[in-house]
């Protein structure tokens, strides 16, 4: 079995989009999700996503993806595992964030006219039923849906390539792939005003992926509110992260990382090294668990703190289930409610400037 297969046996579909190195694959990425972002040489053995970086050969799949020990993984690949070595294995290389890349300013053009679009489509008839969904389902206001711009696609769209800017790309027949824009609720990341990334929460995947980035997007995460450098809360979805920002703007930023394996780029990274507290609220399921308890701590140490949601998975479906989000987040942030009351009377009155507040948070 090659790499290909391995992978597609987990329900990826991939396209050829080269002939080079004997052959170069695309499709969604089966770690992060990101659409066409995974590339796959099945001659070379190796697979590579450019959005959640997670990089490898067959065996490092099966590790990664399917949790196999290596000697399981060879095993099921039929190699040979070779002599068992002894003593501490080497030590990776530490961890360093990145500069987020911007699509390029045709993709970003051609991005905004389809923003415009489908934001007007949502606020009419045709997005009814998309709108309730969001106020009742995730909590969010109007207010909130207008100025995250979400938007309604109600059909499929394929588009040429060249006309976001694109690279053409060839299928497995060796025909132009198109721009595919699924139908569903349109969340895109603006910044300064200009569109940087299309997610589409497709209303029926048929068994593929619920959220799809449209190709050429950034990876950056949400982030809102960076200035409210005292406190920030991480979460996976950007719905989520719109509602914590409509509840809880006013007293932490909010980072939406997309996926739990996603890291920070160099100016997120940059805003939680300035919190003197933060909450990784990721999804209580085992991907989130585990970056909750290894990346954050590891980066963030003495300021992170694990802050599962209480009654569901994700603030979403706690705030449905009878959470409080703003006391949740206060209590995380603050301890107790006298310690909030104390802080807020200080601050008010004018006793802490920015900086002192900021260690009297510390000091919480």
């Amino acid at each position: 079995m090659n790499i290909l297969s391995l992978i597609g046996a987990d329900g990826g579909t991939f396209h050829k989009v080269a002939g080079t190195n004997g052959g170069e694959f695309a499709g969604a990425c089966p770690f992060c999700g990101g659409s066409d972002r995974f590339k796959i040489w099945p001659e070379m053995d190796r697979y590579w996503c450019r959005g959640c970086e997670k990089a490898g050969d067959s065996i490092q799949y099966l590790r990664e993806k399917r949790g196999l020990s290596f000697g399981d993984a060879c095993k099921y690949l039929g190699h040979d595992p070779g002599p068992r070595t002894t003593g501490p294995r080497p030590t990776p290389p530490p961890w360093e964030p990145k500069d987020g890349t911007p699509p390029s300013a045709e993709w970003q053009a051609k991005a905004r006219s389809f923003l415009d679009l489908v934001v007007s489509c949502l606020w009419s008839r045709h997005g009814d039923d998309t709108r309730r969904w969001l106020r009742d389902a995730k909590g969010l206001s109007n207010a909130t849906i207008k100025e995250a711009e979400l938007g309604f696609n109600p059909a499929d769209r394929f588009e040429p390539r060249a006309t976001w800017g694109l690279e053409p790309s060839l299928k497995a027949d060796d025909t132009p792939h198109k721009q595919w824009i699924p139908a569903g609720l349109v969340i895109p990341l603006t910044i300064g005003g200009a569109v940087h990334r299309l997610r589409i929460r497709r209303n029926n995947p048929s068994g593929g992926a619920r959220y799809v980035i449209v190709s050429g997007s950034s990876s950056a995460p949400m982030v809102l509110n960076p200035e409210r450098a005292a406190a920030a809360v991480v979460v996976e979805s950007e719905l989520d992260g719109l509602l914590l920002n409509q509840e809880v703007g006013d007293l932490a930023g909010v980072v939406a990382m997309g996926t739990a394996q996603a890291k920070p780029d160099r100016t997120t990274h940059e805003a939680l090294t300035a919190a003197a507290v933060i909450l990784v609220s990721l999804d209580t399921d085992d991907a989130g668990a585990k970056a909750s308890w290894a990346f954050w701590p590891a980066t963030y140490p003495d300021k992170v703190k694990r802050w599962p949601c209480i009654g569901g998975k994700d603030p979403s479906e706690a705030r449905a289930t009878g959470l409080d989000l703003r006391s949740w987040i206060l209590t995380g942030i603050f301890g107790t409610e006298t310690k909030f009351e104390r802080f807020c009377i200080q601050t008010i009155d004018g006793l802490l400037t920015d900086k002192d507040a900021l260690r009297a948070l510390e000091a919480l």
